[in-house]
């Protein structure tokens, strides 16, 4: 891979690989795996010790000219649980693993304005010690309406 070293590889842990900057590269589908547009995603993340959480901001700059942001807070219980919220989703959303993979579900608008909330399934898996894979899965009555993938790149 990138000359990183595989045997540091192991769980993905939030709070450490989003504090600091990253950038990341992704792209959407729709429900029959049709290329819809792709976009360049930058993190921005910092410790916030009084509350002892991760807060970051998310920004997806998209092919199309929009730009997307999402405003994150996460911070990760005694049981070793993670317990997040995001501006528009709202508090409580549960944050567990599967194997060495970082599991979150939870529903957000698709708009800042309201509109349809779809349930989000997203997967971050640690590819190596600064590149991370996050794969959303898309959600709307229980039928999938679409697909995510990015690539995140720790750049500080």
């Amino acid at each position: 891979m990138d000359g990183d070293d595989q045997s540091k590889i192991g769980p993905f842990r939030p709070e450490v690989f989003f504090v600091g900057r990253t950038e990341g590269w992704g792209l959407t589908r729709g429900p029959t795996g049709k290329l819809q547009q792709r976009c360049r995603v930058i993190t921005e993340g910092r410790l916030d010790e009084a509350y002892r959480a991760i807060k970051f901001d998310e920004a997806f700059h998209w092919e199309n000219g929009d730009l997307e942001e999402w405003r994150w807070a996460m911070t990760r219980g005694l049981n070793g649980q993670y317990v997040a919220a995001e501006a528009l989703a709202g508090p409580g959303i549960q944050g567990r693993y599967e194997g060495a993979d970082y599991l979150l579900s939870f529903r957000r608008p698709l708009r800042p304005d309201g509109g349809p909330r779809p349930r989000f399934l997203t997967r971050f898996t640690q590819i190596s010690p600064t590149v991370a894979l996050k794969h959303v899965r898309l959600f709307l009555w229980g039928l999938p309406v679409g697909q995510m993938t990015v690539f995140h790149r720790r750049v500080d």
